[in-house]
């Protein structure tokens, strides 16, 4: 029989003191509760202030909600799992693990926390922090591509030799990676939400930086699902690269309708078509529609109510 995949920070287990059979959260006050299970080593009273965030920490922002829960948590029964930290100098400590603890119990106002000191080396420290956070369900997309992309950096591994160590899918690694070759606005969005994980893939079909944002702030403003997107995008990108193409028959549209075509496209944001005929002045207008809410969408925009 083959040997199991070998996942992240299985051999730090000894670091981490984490059960690694945590059933998923059903809500914030029981993630407030999970996240406070018995500890399984004594600890030591440290001064809260003595105490630094990890500087290897993937998550760059914790919900102001899912702390105010925890802290409520924490005032009402104490701090019942310790936070994991190593020794910086005398006065000063840094944390392993337990970052929103931490955070929580300054939040509810306590002078000192339970804690583990253990030695641990700048490579344990940022694998036990990917390994705390990276598959949380609430770690934004942006912030989850970082951490991949810092690992891959700090071990020099691929995106695929990544996914193998840590027992995912090689191509979730790759895309994840793939999403920091987005603008930094279009970046901002997705992280602040809102654009998700699929709208970001779409949009890295475009290959022109103004265009990308310009869709991005599109698809935000109308409110797109990803489908929508990806109907837009693969319309504009063979657009785009119909454009560039050479004039092969005499049935090829002249410039000034592709322009008119793409202008229509812009406003209604879903394929338009132009269609002259051979009498001057006639011709069809053809707009494209993918679904009911899309074509209730395009009729709002053009100004049209159903009565009923």
């Amino acid at each position: 029989m083959k040997n199991p995949p070998k996942r992240l920070g299985r051999g730090l287990s000894s670091l981490m003191s984490l059960n690694p059979f945590d059933p998923p959260a059903a809500s914030a006050t029981s993630e407030a509760l999970r996240s406070q299970e018995a500890p399984t080593s004594p600890a030591a009273a440290i001064r809260v202030g003595q105490i630094r965030p990890n500087p290897f920490q993937p998550r760059k922002d914790i919900s102001p909600d899912e702390l105010r829960s925890l802290a409520s948590s924490i005032s009402a029964t104490g701090v019942i799992q310790p936070v994991l930290v190593r020794t910086k100098d005398k006065k000063v400590y840094e944390l392993i693990a337990g970052e929103r603890r931490w955070r929580a119990a300054q939040m509810a106002g306590l002078s000192e926390i339970p804690a583990i000191v253990r030695q641990a080396t700048d490579a344990e420290m940022l694998e036990i922090a990917l390994t705390e956070n990276i598959f949380r369900e609430d770690l934004n997309a942006i912030d989850r591509a970082a951490a991949y992309k810092r690992y891959c950096d700090e071990f020099g591994l691929t995106p695929e030799q990544l996914a193998s160590k840590i027992g995912e899918d090689r191509s979730t690694v790759t895309n994840y990676v793939r999403l920091l070759d987005l603008p930094q606005e279009v970046k901002d969005w997705v992280a602040a939400g809102q654009l998700s994980m699929g709208h970001a893939r779409c949009l890295l079909a475009i290959r022109s930086p103004s265009d990308l944002i310009r869709t991005a702030k599109q698809a935000i403003n109308l409110g797109f699902s990803v489908r929508a997107l990806e109907k837009l995008v693969r319309d504009r990108v063979n657009a785009r690269e119909s454009a560039s193409k050479p004039a092969e028959d005499k049935n090829a549209k002249r410039a000034q309708i592709r322009a008119l075509e793409e202008a229509f496209t812009r406003q209604l944001a879903t394929k338009v078509e132009i269609e002259e005929s051979s009498r001057k002045g006639n011709g069809r207008l053809i707009i494209h529609y993918y679904s009911l809410d899309d074509f209730d969408r395009i009729a709002q925009r053009l100004g049209i109510q159903m009565e009923i």
